[in-house]
């Protein structure tokens, strides 16, 4: 009831053309000094109006990031030259958002990589997402690139468990320390499909209304931030329930 009051003083506020078609004048007046006069004595309406708001505007974008989800399936799970981890036959596909200069992500990493290889029936498909600055872009193109030296699983592990601030120099220094043709390196770093593959998990992220990094998707869940490993694996679990 309170509720109503609100809304409809709220109307009389915001839209008054339309309320004028439905209250006279004097009307009009009595209500918004019974809205004044309710929220100065129950101010918590105001709180409860902007959680019911906030509810159905989360409830929207869970839809919405759904539906996105239905629609990007394939490309989230295409290999392309996308790394992949874990069984690359799994049931059940855990794709991740990164950053090499996330500290969250750098946290989350022995957490996922447990998961992954508790679990020998999970595919991990792992999307260089670099969001942080210019030495963010570099390391992804880097790590995309030393697929085709056989090295990116080294050098992904290098790179999320380097000590320090990353820099391009330090990226570098990691690849040479693991064996790898550092000039042959930067010059597949600025290949095609290494350009195309970091637009793609750009404009997907976008679409998902991912905007930070780590973030994880496990079947139709989206799990922002360092979850914990068992908020993992009950993903995993809920996905693998509905294969069946």
């Amino acid at each position: 009831m309170r509720f109503l009051i609100f809304a409809l003083g709220l109307l009389l506020v915001t839209t008054p053309l339309a309320a004028k078609d439905q209250l006279s004048a004097d009307q009009q007046e009595e209500v918004r000094q019974l809205v004044r006069d309710t929220l100065l004595k129950n101010p918590e309406i105001l709180m409860e109006a902007m959680q019911i708001l906030q509810s159905k505007q989360e409830a929207a974008r869970e839809e919405m990031q759904k539906a996105a989800l239905s629609q990007l399936s394939d490309l989230l799970v295409t290999p392309g030259i996308t790394p992949i981890d874990g069984n690359p036959d799994g049931d059940v596909t855990i794709v991740e958002f990164f950053d090499y200069q996330c500290g969250y992500c750098k946290r989350a990493y022995p957490t996922i990589m447990d998961v992954v290889n508790s679990d020998k029936n999970i595919r991990f498909v792992m999307k260089e997402f670099a969001i942080l600055g210019p030495v963010s872009e570099i390391a992804a193109r880097a790590a995309l690139a030393s697929q085709k030296q056989g090295k990116y699983k080294e050098f992904h592990k290098e790179l999320m468990t380097v000590r320090g601030r990353l820099s391009e120099e330090k990226v570098y220094k990691t690849a040479e320390d693991l064996g790898m043709d550092v000039d042959q390196l930067k010059k597949d770093m600025q290949a095609d499909d290494v350009s195309q593959e970091i637009t793609s998990t750009r404009q997907i992220a976008q679409s998902l209304n991912i905007t930070g990094t780590p973030a994880f998707i496990v079947g139709e869940q989206i799990l922002p931030g360092a979850v914990p490993a068992d908020t993992l694996k009950d993903a995993v679990k809920k996905a693998r329930a509905k294969k069946k």
